[in-house]
C-alpha cells in the first residue's frame, strides 16, 4: 500500500470497474434516480418509496453505525492523502466507493470535485459541485465557492477544447481514471453550469447580505459574462445593505470609469471619499474623472491634494493631467511647478514640455527665466517650430507685447504634447 502512495505508476485500475462505478455515481448525482446510492427504500408489497425522517438515516443505510462513520472519515482522509501524493486515479476510485455507501457525504463530494478538476474531468467536477450545492444549500460559503469553481470549470474546459482543436494529436490526460458521463442528456453543459453558478452565488449573497466579498464575487462574475445591468443591481443592493463599506463604492466607481461614465464614477468616488476622506489614491482617481469630464478646477484641486509630495514617475500621466488642468484654469504658477516636477524629478523632458514651461513663465512675467529655458531647449531641438515661436514671443515680451495663448496642450493618453489646431 505504501508503494502505491509513493509511486503513481504502480496503481493499476481496471477500466470496466471504474466505468461501472462512475455511471452509477454520475446518474445518482445528476438525477437522483434509484441506484445503490439511493437513501430511500421501497416496500415490496406496494412499490412505494418511503423517506426516513432522520437526516442521518436518510443519507445512510440502516445498518450504518458510528464505527462505520469513523471508518468512512478515515477512508476520506486516505483519499485526500492519495490526491496530495499525486495518486489521483486511486483517490478518485476510493471516493466513488465511499459515495456508493454515503452519497451525501459533503466532504467526499467536494473532494471528488477537486480531484476531478485536477484530472481535467470537468463534467464530473460539475456533477459533484451541483450535488454539493444541493446538499449545502444553506451555506453561503459553500455556495459562493462552488459557484466560482463552476465558472472556472467552464473556462478551463473551453481552454482545453481550444487546445484540442488546434493540436493534430493530443494525448488524453489520465484517460484511464477520467470519469465519463454516459450520455449527452446527463452532461451539464457550459450554459447550465454558468446558470447554476450564478444562482448559487446569488443565493450566497441573499444568505449573507452583509458579506461584501460575496457581493463583489457575484459582481465580478456578472461583469465577466457581460451582464452589466445585473452586476450594477447587485452592487447597488450591496451598497444599500452596507452603506459604510469602503470597497464597494470603489468597485462601482471603477465600473463606471471603465464605461467612461465620468459622472457615475465621480458619484461613487464621492461616496468612497466620504468613508475615507484622506485616501490619496481614490482622490487621484476622482481627479482624473473630473479631468476627463472637463471639470478642470475640481481636477486641479483634487490633484494638488493627492499628488503633492508624491513621486512623479509612478503617477506621470496624472501629473501631466494636473499640469493641463492648472493651465486650463489659468493657474500658470501651479502649472509651472508641476511641469518642473515632471522634467526634473520625473526625468520626462520633451521640446513641447519646454515650450509649456517657458510659456507659463512668460504668463507670470518672468521673461528672463523663459528665455533661459528656451535657449537650452533650442540647443537640443534646434529645428522645433514651437521653440522658435516661443523665442519670438520672448522677444516680443521684451518689447512690451502681450504673450499669446499657449502653444500646445497635453495629451494624457500618449504622454506627449500635441499642437493646437
Amino acid at each position: 500500500m505504501s508503494g502505491n502512495m509513493r509511486h503513481r505508476t504502480t496503481i493499476i485500475v481496471p477500466v470496466p470497474i471504474i466505468r461501472t462505478a462512475t455511471a452509477l455515481l454520475t446518474c445518482h448525482l445528476l438525477c437522483g434516480c434509484v441506484t445503490p446510492f439511493r437513501s430511500e427504500t421501497a416496500r415490496p408489497e406496494t412499490g412505494q418509496q418511503v423517506s426516513t425522517s432522520s437526516p442521518v438515516a436518510s443519507q445512510k443505510p440502516a445498518a450504518f453505525s458510528v464505527d462505520d462513520s469513523s471508518r468512512n472519515q478515515e477512508r476520506i482522509a486516505t483519499a485526500a492523502s492519495l490526491m496530495h501524493a499525486g495518486n489521483l486515479v486511486a483517490s478518485q476510485e476510493l471516493l466513488v466507493e465511499i459515495l456508493a455507501i454515503t452519497p451525501s457525504d459533503c466532504s467526499a463530494v467536494e473532494l471528488l470535485a477537486k480531484v476531478s478538476r485536477t484530472l481535467g474531468d470537468y463534467q464530473l467536477q460539475r456533477t459533484s459541485l451541483k450535488r454539493l450545492i444541493t446538499l449545502q444549500a444553506g451555506s453561503a460559503v459553500v455556495l459562493n465557492r462552488s459557484g466560482k469553481l463552476l465558472l472556472d470549470s467552464v473556462q478551463m474546459e473551453a481552454s482545453q477544447l481550444s487546445v484540442q482543436a488546434n493540436d493534430e494529436v493530443l494525448s488524453p490526460v489520465n484517460s484511464v481514471a477520467s470519469f465519463k458521463v454516459d450520455s449527452d442528456t446527463d452532461a451539464i453543459t457550459s450554459d447550465e453550469a454558468t446558470s447554476l453558478a450564478i444562482a448559487a452565488m446569488t443565493n450566497a449573497v441573499e444568505l449573507s447580505p452583509r458579506n461584501t466579498l460575496f457581493a463583489q464575487d457575484l459582481f465580478a462574475a456578472l461583469i465577466g459574462l457581460g451582464r452589466n445591468e445585473e452586476a450594477e443591481q447587485v452592487l447597488q443592493e450591496a451598497l444599500r445593505q452596507n452603506p459604510r463599506d469602503r470597497i464597494l463604492p470603489m468597485t462601482a466607481a471603477r465600473l463606471y470609469e471603465s464605461r467612461e461614465d465620468w459622472s457615475g464614477a465621480i458619484f461613487y468616488y464621492d461616496v468612497a471619499l466620504r468613508n475615507d476622506p484622506t485616501n490619496p489614491v481614490w482622490r487621484r482617481h476622482r481627479a482624473v474623472c473630473h479631468f476627463r469630464q472637463g471639470s478642470y478646477e475640481k481636477a486641479r484641486s483634487d490633484f494638488s491634494k493627492s499628488l503633492a509630495g508624491s513621486p512623479v514617475k509612478p503617477q506621470l500621466s496624472e501629473h501631466l493631467a494636473w499640469a493641463e488642468a492648472a493651465i486650463k484654469t489659468d493657474d500658470h504658477a501651479e502649472a509651472g511647478r508641476v511641469l518642473n516636477l515632471i522634467v526634473t524629478r520625473g526625468k520626462f523632458r520633451t521640446a513641447d514640455l519646454e515650450v509649456l514651461r517657458g510659456t507659463c513663465l512668460l504668463k507670470q512675467g518672468n521673461v528672463a527665466a523663459a528665455a533661459e529655458i528656451t535657449i537650452q531647449a533650442q540647443l537640443e531641438w534646434p529645428r522645433h517650430e514651437g521653440l522658435w515661436r516661443l523665442a519670438k514671443q520672448i522677444k516680443a515680451a521684451e518689447n512690451g507685447t502681450p504673450v499669446s495663448d499657449l502653444d500646445g496642450v497635453l495629451d494624457l493618453a500618449s504622454l506627449t504634447l500635441k499642437p493646437v489646431i
